[in-house]
This record gives C-alpha cells, structure tokens and sequence, in this order.
C-alpha cells in the first residue's frame, strides 16, 4: 500500500519540467504496488508461484532496512528489517510449505 501511495503521490508532484522523471516513477512505484498485491493474493491463497516472489521481495528489503539504519531513522530500520524476516520465517515454515505444497504428488 505504502508503493502506491507513494506513487500516487509522485503523480500528483508532476511538474512541467520533470514530467519524465515524475511519470516514470510514479509507473514503475504503482506497478509495483499491483505486482505485491497479486503476490500477497497468491500467498493468501496458498499459489506456490507466489512464494517465491513474496520471499524475494522481503530479500531486497533487507538491505533497504539496513540503508536506513543510524540517526533518526534507526527505528524504521529496526522495524523494517523485523518485518521482514518474520514474513521470510513465516513463508519457510514446514507448515506454510505443507500449505504451498498440497495437492501435489512427491513422487514417492
């Protein structure tokens, strides 16, 4: 929800002078926004497609976390990183991989 806020946000601060700049981020910010919500669909519904991206975007916000670490900040860091790792361990769990998982034949 955050990224599109932000890239709502972004569209409305579009100037004349910066419209590539404003536009572009606003589109990328937005269809991010778009992508989450299809992967948090998937996870909810127990997709397996959807673990993957949902696990990899708790990876790139790792270091996003620590980038804000030190000063003020601090907090925001600590909270973002928590976050993060709760929902890789939470999607890890042998009882979300029975969940990801069902309905499939091992092979066995």
């Amino acid at each position: 929800m955050a990224s599109a806020g932000y890239g709502v946000l972004e569209l409305l601060a579009t100037r004349a002078s910066r419209a590539v700049v404003g536009s572009g981020a606003a589109i990328i910010l937005l269809g991010y926004a778009v992508l989450l919500i299809a992967v948090a669909r998937g996870v909810f519904r127990g997709r397996r497609w959807s673990r993957a991206p949902a696990i990899a975007t708790q990876l790139i916000q790792l270091p996003v976390a620590w980038s804000f670490r030190g000063g003020e900040t601090t907090w925001f860091a600590a909270l973002l990183g928590a976050v993060s790792l709760t929902v890789i361990v939470c999607l890890l769990l042998p009882s979300s991989t029975r969940v990801f998982t069902a309905g499939q034949d091992t092979g066995s």
